[in-house]
């Protein structure tokens, strides 16, 4: 199928599998296989076809890179958002406190938790031209999902840590993962702006199922205008249209004005005694008119 090889592959696909704590019956339920069949896969011993990779793809929450990258990528150190900077301890306070909102909803696993993390950071840098966690999220065909290693790294510390917990159970008859709190976020590791943003997106969107979300989000303009695999630019924000977009034109080209004038606002000197002077004279004479 691609330069990877088939014996790799299986390793590859064993490794996915074992990180999410998923067993062999797990994944060939997933894919309409028999558990053999997987085995088999796993062992290098036969082929994944077309198909089988788009729903291991979608089981997993991976990118088809993820799976049949031939050789595993260097870990992602920052957002490849210019400017932007991966803020693992924000990652952890975020994940704690959408748990701790709405983690106990049945509907709430790691497909509905990628999009609540991709809305709260979205959501936040339309207002605030900041993101909370500086993730990087990539355009996969059924929703942005967090960069693997990224994501991971957090996940695996706070697991090692006992702060939360993965769990693999089914919801309407297919294997759904998912992740409880043990702690308490830390709210003043995160500003008032920031848990005010995870609010309006968990109460907004913490309801829908996974289906629901996914069919969500394909109408946000970043994931619409975005490459397929590729990384999710943040500026991208600001195509946004209703029901998306939190502000309208008007309200942006304001905040854009008075951010300019601000801005020159910086680079002015301080007033001279003679420059109030000369305008308060031509206020005088105004109001003598």
């Amino acid at each position: 199928m691609t330069g990877i090889s088939t014996k790799s592959l299986g390793q590859r696909i064993r490794k996915l599998r074992t990180d999410r704590s998923l067993s062999q019956d797990d994944l060939a339920k997933a894919l309409g296989l028999h558990r053999q069949s997987v085995s088999l896969l796993e062992k290098g011993e036969r082929d994944l076809t077309a198909t089988e990779l788009d729903e291991l793809a979608r089981f997993l929450q991976v990118s088809y890179d993820d799976i049949l990258a031939p050789e595993v990528k260097e870990p992602v150190k920052g957002s490849t958002n210019k400017g932007i900077r991966f803020q693992p301890e924000k990652l952890k306070q975020l994940l704690l406190f959408i748990l701790e909102e709405v983690g106990g909803r049945p509907n709430v696993g790691e497909t509905v938790l990628y999009k609540l993390l991709y809305f709260c950071d979205f959501n936040h840098f339309e207002k605030t031209g900041k993101p909370i966690t500086g993730m990087t999220y990539r355009r996969l065909q059924f929703g942005p999902v967090p960069q693997l290693n990224q994501f991971s790294a957090v996940v695996e510390k706070m697991l090692g840590k006992k702060q939360i917990q993965k769990l693999e159970h089914e919801y309407f008859g297919k294997p759904q993962m998912r992740y409880i709190s043990l702690c308490d976020p830390d709210r003043d590791a995160l500003s008032d702006g920031e848990i005010a943003t995870i609010r309006e997106v968990t109460e907004k969107l913490g309801r829908m199922s996974a289906t629901q979300i996914e069919e969500y989000v394909h109408g946000d303009a970043p994931w619409e205008v975005t490459e397929h695999q590729a990384p999710i630019a943040y500026e991208l924000v600001h195509w946004r249209t209703e029901p998306y977009a939190l502000y309208t034109e008007e309200e942006v080209l304001s905040m854009m004005q008075d951010a300019a004038v601000a801005d020159s606002e910086k680079h002015l000197d301080p007033l001279s005694q003679e420059e109030i002077e000369y305008y308060e004279n031509l206020l005088d004479l105004s109001n003598a008119k």
